[in-house]
């Protein structure tokens, strides 16, 4: 890919911010080939899809340094902790959904209101039916939904990174289009105070909840490239999958945790 050259993976490592820009690119391509190729209808899960394919080289390419950070550590016994082990890829995929939360923010505030409704429409049905959850239950209902969907998702999450790789940005690029769009519908119609409000609002949990799906996705990609380099009864395969269990563990935290925040 033509993009992934121009920003080689070790780069993006070094300087994660750099995954904010790209990402940007690869989203605003992606809008630009959905309305060439699908004019007229709703493109949003399609625009979701280019995201994603515009991205698996470098996803890819992240994973296989993550695989040799775990091989590096097991074979030299580096004792580096958890958290240095994992620190850069984990802000590589927070400007990734960044990036893409921004870009969709900006076309949503930018481009007239017909092409966001055609565009978007699979986003924006998704919206209205979330909304629309807190009108008909009590609060402990409203927690059990909100930490069984958000459960649903982290292990879709992880089981999409495990097979395809790259799969975990379906579900980033889902979640940041539909907070792109829902915040940008206040600046839309003028609401700034409100925008404030609810950004605000989304500042304590949104975040939290958010890393449950990267730390899902990051355990589901190491443990597929580690199956693929090396043997399952290695020593560097052991400490990739103990770091993938507690990967796994912390995203189950974090979506309990972001889940309590949300209805507090």
């Amino acid at each position: 890919m033509v993009l992934e050259s121009i920003l080689p993976v070790k780069k993006v490592i070094r300087n994660p911010v750099e995954m904010l820009i790209f990402s940007m690119i690869v989203t605003f391509s992606s809008l630009y080939l959905a309305e060439l190729i699908f004019p007229g209808t709703s493109s949003g899960k399609i625009v979701t899809l280019f995201i994603t394919v515009g991205m698996t080289p470098m996803i890819y390419g992240l994973f296989k340094e993550e695989e040799k950070v775990e091989r590096d550590c097991a074979e030299h016994k580096n004792h580096k902790s958890f958290f240095d082990r994992h620190d850069e890829i984990i802000w590589s995929f927070s400007f990734l959904f960044l990036g893409v939360f921004l870009a969709i923010f900006t076309v949503a505030v930018l481009a007239p209101e017909a092409y966001v409704t055609a565009m978007f429409d699979d986003q924006l049905s998704e919206i209205e039916r979330v909304t629309s959850i807190s009108g008909n239950f009590n609060v402990s209902s409203i927690l059990n939904i909100i930490i069984v969907n958000n459960l649903r998702v982290m292990v879709l999450s992880f089981v999409l990174s495990f097979l395809l790789g790259s799969g975990a940005v379906v579900i980033l690029a889902w979640n940041a289009s539909i907070l792109g769009l829902y915040l940008a519908s206040f600046v839309r119609d003028g609401l700034m105070e409100e925008f404030v409000f609810r950004t605000v609002g989304l500042i304590p949990h949104a975040p939290v909840e958010i890393l449950a799906y990267f730390l899902a996705g990051i355990a589901g990609g190491i443990i597929s490239v580690g199956m693929i380099r090396e043997k399952l009864n290695s020593c560097e395969f052991r400490l990739i999958f103990k770091d993938a269990i507690i990967l796994m563990c912390l995203a189950v935290a974090a979506v309990l945790i972001g889940g309590v925040i949300e209805v507090l």
